[in-house]
């Protein structure tokens, strides 16, 4: 989602790490603005008065402290413009040669994912997550966050699950890629929600995209550590958004009440995908 660089000061972010979390920094914003308005002023004294002025910068033009907003772009500095970047997803890391790791976190990459794709506003939206893994992995532990974020009405959701201490023995070179479908185990199934999602104002209407994105081994490692809820998204938006992977999520008065969970019985109350396989 390409998000404008000046709604900045609308944006309200959610993580659940931060329940407190509030839009904040329309103040700044305006001081932003009024600063801007003068500097313009200033740079049209300076051209009367001098002749030059500092040049602008195109508004397509990227550099190094002007990053691309598009998922799965970086700057190409010396052309000064926005090029896919050159990211694998089609593994979360490289093995080891001697097929041994860990402890270490391993984020969802394959697997079954549900989500209940209609709820009342001021509900959370109950999801399930089960991820797939290769057998020669062990662990004990898994965990999940959750975050969204919203600009106006416009919303964004992140569900995000790892296995806290994934130990690999005699594994293949590819247990991080995407080996047989045949051969995968799902140690977990994980019930989850996101939300609700309320802003100051109140219950959002509307729609939300819940994603389960794409993370690196690394990723995992660093939103394991505490990562900011900005480097959580920065991290996700690394990568180029893939469509499986979202679930538009309607948030109306019209909706039947969100079923308890994904799990079991209310597992037929939302619609369910194999990510990946």
């Amino acid at each position: 989602m390409r998000v404008p660089r000046y709604d900045n000061a609308a944006r309200f972010v959610h993580d659940s790490a931060d329940p407190a979390a509030s839009p904040s920094g329309t103040m700044h914003a305006m001081r932003r603005l009024s600063a801007s308005i003068v500097g313009s002023i200033s740079c049209i004294s300076l051209t009367l008065v001098f002749g030059a002025c500092a040049p602008e910068v195109d508004q397509g033009e990227c550099s190094s402290t002007r990053p691309c907003s598009a998922r799965g772009e970086v700057c190409d500095v010396a052309a000064r413009e926005c090029v896919d970047a050159e990211v694998d997803v089609d593994q979360t890391a490289e093995a080891d040669a001697d097929g041994a790791f860990g402890p270490l976190a391993l984020p969802f990459f394959r697997g079954e994912v549900c989500v209940a794709t209609a709820v009342k506003p001021g509900e959370a939206i109950p999801m399930s997550l089960s991820p797939c893994v290769h057998p020669c992995v062990s662990s004990t532990a898994y965990k999940v966050k959750h975050m969204f974020s919203c600009v106006g009405s416009s919303c964004e959701g992140a569900m995000l699950m790892w296995i806290g201490d994934a130990a690999g023995a005699a594994c293949p070179a590819d247990v991080f890629a995407r080996f047989d479908a045949s051969q995968c185990v799902y140690p977990y199934t994980v019930g989850a929600a996101l939300g609700p999602v309320t802003l100051d104002s109140g219950p959002v209407e509307g729609s939300i995209a819940v994603e389960v994105p794409f993370l690196s081994n690394a990723d995992a490692t660093r939103i394991a550590g505490g990562s900011s809820t900005a480097d959580n998204w920065a991290m996700i938006k690394a990568y180029p958004a893939e469509e499986e992977r979202s679930f538009r999520v309607t948030l109306s008065p019209a909706s039947s009440s969100a079923p308890e969970s994904c799990l079991d019985a209310d597992k037929s109350k939302c619609e369910c995908r194999m990510l990946g396989l």
